[in-house]
């Protein structure tokens, strides 16, 4: 599909979804406004999404994916994702093309895949990247119950650590510098008695500071 409809193609696909979504969010983006995802929600559909490291660094994004985690979106962090692609209701997917040679790395056709094999591999695809991906905690400002709590500015920093990105780009999306990540990563470790940043996700789990397992329901049910 061509460069010049993609977008509104890519708007109706979406706005069809009766059931879940799929999505895999990366830049570059035809548009960053998610109206017809918050509208989605707003009519009961389960939306999982996994944002790469360039999709959290990109401007605004905070308040995009603040805006979608408290509409009910469920959503994870990655360093990487293999592709940009959003899949409809287990039936439909998408994802765009880029020309060779476009600097701006704007996206371009849109690519349609209907049900058959090859949609059944993305679907795989997709439940194995959000299985290895750190859940992306939402949280709401509030005073400790207890001194082993975190906040939400501290379980928004674990989410980002144990999601693979880089300082650089953690403090980019904190809009706070390097050294206050490495501070507050520190003072993490610290409260955790730990060494590492991997036996900081141990404990992280093993307290429950983020929960691995949730949001991945049953394949079988997404069908109805």
């Amino acid at each position: 599909m061509s460069r010049p409809t993609a977008p509104v193609h890519a708007a109706r696909i979406q706005q069809r979804a009766r059931r879940e979504v799929l999505y895999f969010d990366a830049p570059p983006y035809w548009s960053v406004d998610n109206t017809v995802q918050l509208d989605r929600l707003s009519d009961g559909v389960s939306y999982r999404t996994v944002y790469g490291e360039q999709a959290i660094e990109y401007p605004g994004a905070m308040t995009r994916i603040d805006q979608c985690l408290a509409a009910g979106e469920q959503a994870r962090v990655t360093a990487r994702l293999p592709m940009k692609m959003m899949i409809i209701d287990r039936e439909t997917a998408f994802t765009c093309a880029f020309g060779e040679n476009d600097p701006a790395g704007s996206p371009g056709g849109l690519v349609i895949v209907d049900s058959g094999p090859l949609l059944d591999g993305l679907v795989e695809l997709f439940e194995r990247v959000w299985a290895d991906s750190a859940p992306f905690d939402h949280g709401t400002p509030e005073p400790r119950a207890e001194h082993d709590e975190l906040d939400a500015a501290e379980k928004r920093l674990l989410t980002l650590l144990l999601g693979g990105l880089t300082d650089d780009a953690i403090a980019r999306h904190l809009g706070v510098g390097r050294r206050t990540v490495l501070r507050r990563a520190r003072g993490l470790m610290d409260r955790a008695g730990v060494a590492t940043r991997m036996q900081l996700g141990w404990y992280a789990a093993r307290r429950g500071w983020v929960d691995v397992s949730c949001g991945t329901p049953d394949p079988g049910a997404a069908r109805g």
